[in-house]
């Protein structure tokens, strides 16, 4: 008797626990290519031959009542875990991203006007004000984008974010995510319009300062306002914005290396850009960035970091070439400091 009402308990869990798996679309995507850089500082040149290998698998299915889920990885060619995240889409309801890497509300406003390649930063060899906007917020996160809507004829988009432990560290399933010491709790929003070819968006972020720290003085904030025009070939750009720690450690030198990250004051930001469809296949494009770092003691002068960069693209079917050259000027808000120049050209397979 005692071995039937096993069997029956052990047939009873596994009905329980049994689910029917919905049916799924799977893809491998990916980039395959290499590049050639050199970078000067004053007469000193270093070059530099790398490779790209960049592999996104996603799965994908529809549940019963129409809303669907899609999980993604991104594999980089140092074999690491770039990226990971599970959406949920429920239709007019909008979709809800949890996921490590894929930074956050901020990855859609941290450099956004027009470019042929790649952001400012990509050759400035040092962690910018404007790429650091929403610091903390792409991991251990949750993220809900409201389906864009039609006003007056101009579509408006809404995301929203909220990381209980604004560590910034990746957590997977079932974990807990590691505390940063510095910040607790951590929000933000963005929205962009569009309408008729012009498009204004703006953001804001602020991490809750831990009660039991000693390092910061205020909440960690960062804002960010865009707007960019199209009109056939040609796309104009222009955003600012600014970054405070809330550190109340001693400022930097001005005539010292700063980082984003450590530093007590704040950082401004004010971006320009210009990018030119030539035809079908090639863009240009230039930009200039300029940050100033404000130091918490009035006795240090401000230091303006500036960059400009030229770049274009070439696609043909699958194949991409595409190039920088930027050059900066008091890298690491460095008054000290040599210019900076650095030239990438890319040559890409995308399949």
């Amino acid at each position: 008797m005692n071995k039937l009402k096993k069997i029956g308990l052990t047939a009873l869990g596994t009905s329980l626990v049994a689910s029917s798996a919905i049916a799924a679309d799977a893809s491998l995507t990916g980039n395959a290519g290499y590049t050639w850089s050199s970078e000067e500082v004053g007469t000193s040149t270093t070059d530099g031959i790398g490779y790209e290998a960049d592999f996104n698998m996603a799965i994908s299915g529809e549940l019963d009542n129409g809303w669907s889920v899609t999980g993604s990885m991104l594999i980089t060619e140092s074999n690491t875990l770039s990226s990971s995240w599970t959406q949920l889409t429920m239709g007019s309801l909008g979709s809800v991203l949890v996921g490590d890497g894929y930074g956050g509300v901020g990855q859609a406003f941290d450099d956004v006007t027009p470019k042929a390649y790649e952001e400012n930063h990509d050759g400035m060899k040092t962690t910018t004000a404007i790429d650091s906007v929403g610091a903390h917020m792409g991991n251990s996160s949750i993220m809900y984008m409201a389906p864009a809507l039609d006003v007056m004829g101009a579509s408006v988009s809404i995301m929203a974010g909220y990381a209980p432990e604004a560590s910034g560290a990746a957590v997977t399933d079932g974990k807990v995510s590691t505390s940063s010491n510095l910040w607790s709790s951590g929000k933000d929003l963005g929205i962009k319009i569009a309408y008729a070819g012009a498009t204004v968006g703006a953001y804001g972020s602020e991490l809750q300062k831990d009660s039991s720290d000693t390092e910061t003085e205020n909440d960690q904030m960062s804002a960010t306002w865009h707007a960019s025009y199209s009109a056939g070939p040609v796309s104009i750009g222009y955003q600012t914005g600014g970054y405070d720690n809330g550190l109340e450690t001693s400022s930097t030198a001005a005539t010292s290396a700063a980082t984003v990250a450590a530093s007590a004051g704040t950082f401004e930001f004010e971006k320009m850009s210009v990018a030119f469809n030539v035809n079908d296949n090639l863009s240009v494009s230039y930009g200039e960035l300029t940050e100033t770092y404000n130091p918490t003691d009035d006795a240090i002068a401000n230091v303006d970091m500036d960059s400009k960069s030229i770049q274009f693209a070439y696609t043909m079917g699958s194949m991409k070439l595409s190039g920088y050259q930027t050059d900066t000027d008091n890298p690491g808000w460095d008054s000290d400091a040599k210019s900076d120049e650095v030239t990438e050209l890319a040559l890409n397979f995308s399949f």
